[in-house]
């Protein structure tokens, strides 16, 4: 007996040091490499997405959504690099005290709140499309600028106390209180505690994964069967050519939806099941092993707050005609602005010119 228990132990350690090895390299992967080139194309898209929705042509209550979420994408992308990437590029940044007070007190708990603004901003551009749709008497008075920035508010402001617990989460630790190859940051005893196991399982997995998209899901299905009844209804009332226009339009919203709506799934999904999986063998896991993973599911969250924009032109004719307004309206001034420029600075040259010839001419005389 004496035997077999070192050799098991010898095992599981071996076998822990060679799953916590591939989750550090699948970290570094999907931090570093994939997670820069998500965030550089997702702010890009952000920015481009808020010209196109605050365009007097595309104003409305879900183009006022559609802006805050894109806000809150673009925030979510900056706090990954800065509380993520920059780690994994540069460890040694993790161990000075200033970085580890913002992480703790800043970088990791924003990032989780931009998380939980863009979930539940989808919820609330799903229920302005659901009211627009289904509800059609109730519409303008529902459906407005200034509700839509109440309706961001409240969710904004809920948002946050629901993600109080992550503020608590971590701490910095001073030099003198540390090695020097430590990191300036540590759990609080409620970060490595079993409050902050259960909420991170049954409030941010349940209520802030599921919940939301369960939502969403119903409410989209909802507007698609809506929108089938109505066409269906009005298809005997029309010319050929116009039912076959209303199928088009048909297929297209159905297309938006589904694609929206899927997408937040298989993305979101893969960041709440990791987590949730890893978190539940935690008594027989290794915690670091858990970070890792979680660390790696977050790029599914890093890529769902990086292709609305490519959805958008993907599946909107409406979003794209607009797009290629900004960007070749603003081309084509620019263009003007730089030809008047050339164009003022060359009549003063020849100007200049002139007056010198003519003063050389009259000198002669």
């Amino acid at each position: 007996m004496e035997n077999v228990t070192p050799a098991v132990t010898i095992n599981t350690t071996s076998h822990d040091e060679d799953a916590m090895a591939i989750a550090t390299k699948m970290h570094w992967i999907s931090s570093v490499v994939f997670g820069t080139i998500f965030m550089v194309i997702g702010l890009t898209g952000n920015s481009l997405s808020v010209l196109v929705w605050r365009r007097k042509a595309m104003r409305s209550s879900t183009g006022t959504y559609l802006i805050a979420q894109a806000v809150a994408d673009s925030g979510l992308l900056a706090f990954f690099f800065i509380t993520d990437t920059i780690k994994m590029i540069w460890p040694e940044i993790a161990k000075s005290y200033v970085y580890g007070s913002f992480f703790s007190y800043v970088g990791y708990p924003i990032f989780f709140l931009f998380v939980v603004c863009s979930i539940w901003l989808t919820v609330g551009v799903t229920v302005d499309r659901y009211i627009q749709v289904c509800w059609i008497m109730h519409a303008k008075t529902m459906c407005n600028d200034r509700r839509a920035n109440v309706g961001i508010g409240i969710i904004t402001c809920l948002c946050f106390i629901v993600n109080l617990p992550h503020f608590m989460t971590f701490k910095p630790i001073a030099d003198d209180m540390r090695g020097p190859e430590e990191d300036a940051f540590s759990y609080t005893d409620f970060g490595a505690g079993e409050g902050s196991m259960r909420y991170e399982f049954w409030v941010h997995c349940m209520f802030l994964v599921l919940v939301p998209w369960a939502t969403i899901f119903m409410l989209n299905m909802l507007i698609i069967r809506k929108v089938a009844r109505t066409n269906r209804k009005m298809e005997e009332k029309r010319s050929s050519f116009a039912s076959e226009k209303v199928k088009r339009s048909e297929s297209q919203i159905t297309r938006i939806l589904l694609t929206v709506t899927f997408t937040f799934l298989v993305l979101i999904a893969l960041q709440c099941i990791t987590q949730c999986f890893f978190m539940l063998k935690e008594a027989k896991g290794d915690r670091r092993i858990i970070n890792e993973a979680f660390a790696v599911a977050k790029l599914g969250i890093v890529i769902n707050s990086s292709i609305n924009f490519f959805l958008y032109c993907l599946t909107g004719k409406r979003f794209r005609k607009e797009l290629g307004y900004v960007l070749f309206h603003h081309c084509a001034c620019a263009r003007k602005r730089f030809y008047m420029r050339d164009s003022t600075t060359g009549d003063s040259t020849n100007s200049s010119i002139d007056k010198s010839k003519s003063l050389t001419g009259s000198s002669k005389f």
